[in-house]
């Protein structure tokens, strides 16, 4: 939690100056927008992860630098790293904790269509994530529209995960993602709304583990060169069983019942 009121901090020091953000609107799905060319924006994500069968809390931090390099192509740099305190599974009773950096990320972000302008908004994203013991991947095609007051996304994102062995590189598993958003603006500046997440994952012989799904509202503030999202988002029913776990209607072996995103951003 030092990096957001670290952040909370720069953004008191930074006044209201006017540089142009690249706000999101949903705290888990993307939108098409980029940052102009040369304009810097620095971003903290926490994500808190909490309730499976047994005691499990886990808090996920990123730190992200992003850069407009022209009026369609961003690109970002990310520090992930997590703290979970969790059962210990021989031992149900007692707990441990663990703090342990996750890695790095590079983003990039091509927009294609405006959602303004054109009929609707699109883009494509790709992110390499490289940990100590695994190597990530995600391929994302972004589309959104503003309606009047209302703003719609939707997100398909496909994510495999390669596991780093001592001998060889093996595929792990393949994610697959589904976010649908929508956002009524109430001021200018200021809106509130719903995210719906469908997350799909496969085993190596291309069969479905699961397939989870999370409902919850969001808001989103902007003031000057800064703007703030969150979200609660809720596990309903399993549209698809853990094949690990098949007496629980939710997902609770991967997933947790409740996740919550709050993204902070400012401009320098």
């Amino acid at each position: 939690m030092g990096a957001t009121l670290f952040a909370l901090a720069a953004i008191t020091l930074a006044g209201t100056g006017q540089s142009e953000a690249n706000e999101r609107h949903f705290s888990y799905t993307y939108e098409s927008g980029v940052l102009p060319p040369g304009e810097r924006e620095l971003e903290l994500w926490t994500t808190y992860r909490a309730g499976r069968h047994d005691l499990y809390v886990r808090l996920d931090h990123r730190a992200e630098f992003e850069i407009g390099l022209t009026n369609r192509l961003m690109t970002a740099f990310y520090l992930n790293w997590q703290d979970v305190n969790q059962a210990v599974p021989t031992a149900p009773s007692s707990t441990q904790r663990q703090f342990s950096f996750g890695g790095i990320s590079s983003e990039w972000k091509y927009k294609l269509s405006d959602p303004v302008a054109d009929g609707f908004g699109s883009a494509v994203y790709g992110e390499l994530g490289l940990g100590t013991g695994e190597v990530e991947l995600e391929g994302k095609l972004i589309l959104d529209k503003r309606v009047g007051k209302n703003l719609y996304a939707y997100n398909f994102t496909v994510e495999p995960e390669w596991e780093i062995g001592a001998e060889e590189t093996e595929l792990e598993e393949i994610g697959v993602e589904n976010n649908l958003a929508f956002a009524h603006f109430f001021r200018p500046q200021t809106s509130a709304g719903l995210e719906l997440r469908n997350h799909l994952e496969f085993t190596e012989d291309h069969k479905p583990e699961h397939i989870a799904l999370f409902l919850g509202p969001v808001v989103s503030h902007a003031a000057g060169n800064w703007w703030v999202s969150a979200t609660v988002l809720g596990q309903l029913p399993a549209l698809k069983k853990s094949a690990e776990d098949p007496d629980s209607r939710l997902i609770l072996d991967e997933h947790e019942r409740v996740n919550a995103r709050l993204l902070l951003s400012f401009t320098f």
